[in-house]
């Protein structure tokens, strides 16, 4: 082998192990080449205090609404009206949860007698998940999530062209 070949493959293998190893950071496990459909993946991204900038908390004095969704102890209560989530939990009065910039709210639901789960999107891939305690009235858990779906597609695009963990360059 020529002196030009064996810089050229040794060039070719500094480029592509860095590139290889860069696709495959900051995912959770394995990267998107690898999955065997889209998923949601946690941390991926740092948001920030988006959820504590777009989030108010405040509470008002009402009775326990007619309409909702209720606890699996049947004592509470939740209601969902677009970007705000009202909650009664045996009190004088009812948590109003609202939320500001928000793409679409999902997945409100009972994760035991006490906690109800949310998921915030602020765009169409950036989303936080919340636990809220309807008892303390405070949220318990926040963390970032980013929907998965456009980066494996970006992946199973281009990693036939410069290889990837589990797709290898053709």
């Amino acid at each position: 082998m020529t002196t030009y070949a064996v810089s050229a493959v040794a060039l070719s293998v500094m480029i592509a192990a860095p590139m290889a190893a860069f696709a495959a950071e900051g995912w959770p496990g394995l990267p998107p080449d690898c999955w065997a459909e889209p998923r949601m993946a946690h941390s991926v991204q740092d948001l920030g205090d988006v959820w504590k900038r777009n989030t108010r908390i405040s509470t008002r004095q009402a009775g326990k609404p007619t309409l909702g969704h209720a606890s699996p102890n049947k004592g509470y209560l939740f209601a969902v009206d677009g970007s705000r989530v009202t909650i009664y939990a045996e009190k004088d009065h009812v948590v109003d949860i609202a939320f500001a910039e928000l793409y679409s709210l999902s997945e409100v639901r009972w994760v035991n007698e006490k906690l109800i789960f949310m998921r915030a999107w602020w765009g169409r891939i950036a989303a936080t998940d919340l636990v809220f305690d309807v008892e303390r009235e405070k949220f318990v858990y926040a963390e970032s999530v980013t929907d998965g779906t456009l980066a494996r597609q970006q992946y199973l695009e281009s990693c036939p062209l410069r290889g990837c963990t589990c797709i290898k360059k053709n």
